[in-house]
Order: C-alpha cells, then structure tokens, then sequence
C-alpha cells in the first residue's frame, strides 16, 4: 500500500526562521561557555603553581588532587555545553528545511540543557553542607583540621582574584542566555504555523469532501445487454442506446412555462391537435 500523498507545503513561517537563527545563538553561547570554562582551568592550573613555588614544601597530595578537581571541573562544565552545541548546530539547518525529525531533537536537547543545569546545580549544592558542616563531637575531625591548617591551601584561597569576579557571573549570565534562548526555540517550534509547516496534513485532510453527497444510482439492465451507466437527470451518455421502456416526450417545451426567466415566449395561438397516428399512451 502506498503511503497517503501529503498536501504541498505551505511558505516557511517567519517563526520557524526567527527559531533557526535563536538556535544558532544558542551554539554560540554554549561554545563561549565551554572556551570560558577552559580559560578558567587554564587560569586556576596557575594559581597552583604560584601556591607551589610560594610554598616549597606543600604537601604533593594536595597539589596533585587541586590539579584533579581543576580538571574534573572543567571536563564536568565544558563537555556538555560542547555537545549541546554539537547537536544543536547539526539540527539547525534540517529545521530551517522543516525535517520534522530535527525538531524534535532540538526538543530533546533543550529537555538536556535542563537536567544538566539541574545536575550541575544539585552536585554544586551538595558541597555546601560539606563546606560549612559544624565539627561532631568535643574535637574536631584531624583530616578537616590538617585541611584548614594546611599552609598551600591558604596561600591558594587567599586574597582577591580580579578574574574570579569575572568569571563566575559571566558563566552565569552566559547559563541563563541559554536557557532563555533554548526554552524561545522549543515556543517558536511548537506553535500552530510551525506544526503545520513541519507536520503539513494529507490530500484528504488538507481538501475536505462536502458533509453530504446525493447518491447517484445506476442503471443495470439485465438480459438486454445495455451497459451500466449512471442515471443523471436530464443527462444520458452520448451513443448510448435507450433501453426498453425508457421515453422521450415528443414536446419537451410543453413543460415550460411561457414567460419564465431563460424561456422563450410560447405559441400565441391555439393549440394544436396531436396526429392522428399518435399512439395511445403518448397522447
């Protein structure tokens, strides 16, 4: 069975162009984030290397697992923001063609945006009560008071940072941007014009047949060998031969009445008399 033909495609709605070039926006931030986050564990790899020669005997443990946390940072925060960019400048232009498949990846890549701030939010909240947790008990825990004691960690922590200032609500500002771009796309795509452009309805759909049709009959004679044919009123095929039974008024203009618009003017006379070889029934 063939699959039903679908209707021509209307004109490209102006709201799936505005969504495509919103959705190129959104690459463009996504990679600056990712180039911002690498310029970040570029930035703090130096300020542990100024902690180290400030602090010739820092513990290695310390400096190696600073050095694993910079880069398990910046793997957590770069990688999706790069794929995210990846998948959505591959689906960018298949949008603007209205590949309805494209859309709905785009969908599932602003459904990802949000888990993954979510995910980054909740793994940033758990170190909270981590940070601030009270000590249990008379002493404190020796690990957590090795940690605040430890000499290479406040040469690290210690002062101002003029890049951290900038870093922090840039990345920020960047995340929102985002979302706010992405969750416009998702809008544009999904109203009506749209649908339909990308979801254009089939031949049936698109031309609807009148709410009632009269039925036409057909005539079938049987055992006279007149073919079938449909009987519409006042209308036969042409060659086609008239069954038996069927009759033709010698006068069709005596069922007009004279005078009504789209008919000539009768007789004036009297009215003439049949001929006499007229049979019966047709008189």
């Amino acid at each position: 069975m063939s699959p039903p033909a679908t209707a021509p495609r209307p004109p490209r709605p102006i709201t799936v162009t505005v969504a495509f070039w919103l959705q190129l926006a959104v690459v463009l931030v996504l990679l600056g984030l990712a180039a911002l986050t690498v310029a970040e564990a570029v930035h703090f790899d130096g300020q542990i290397d100024r902690a180290v020669r400030l602090v010739p005997d820092a513990d290695p443990d310390e400096v190696a697992g600073e050095r694993q946390g910079n880069v398990a940072m910046t793997l957590v925060l770069g990688v999706p923001a790069v794929l995210l960019a990846v998948w959505l400048a591959a689906t960018a232009v298949p949008v603007r063609r209205g590949v309805n498949v494209a859309r709905v990846l785009v969908f599932v890549a602003s459904g990802g945006q949000l888990l993954v701030c979510f995910a980054q939010c909740c793994s940033g909240g758990f170190l909270v009560p981590a940070l601030t947790m009270p000590d249990i008990g008379d002493e404190p825990s020796p690990d957590w008071d090795e940690w605040e004691t430890s000499t290479f960690f406040d040469t690290l922590y210690s002062g101002t940072d003029p890049w951290d200032d900038l870093f922090f609500p840039a990345a920020g500002l960047g995340v929102l941007t985002v979302l706010a771009l992405s969750a416009t796309v998702v809008l544009l795509l999904a109203l009506p014009p749209a649908n339909r452009w990308f979801v254009p309805p089939t031949e049936n759909e698109a031309l609807p047949g009148p709410a009632w049709v009269m039925p036409v009959p057909a005539y079938a004679p049987t055992g006279y060998g007149y073919p079938t044919a449909p009987l519409v009123p006042g209308f036969l095929p042409p060659n086609q031969p008239l069954p038996p039974g069927y009759l033709i008024c010698p006068d069709p203009a005596a069922h007009l009445t004279p005078g009504a618009p789209g008919t000539s003017p009768g007789p004036t006379g009297p009215p003439v008399a049949p001929p006499d070889d007229l049979p019966d029934h047709l008189r």
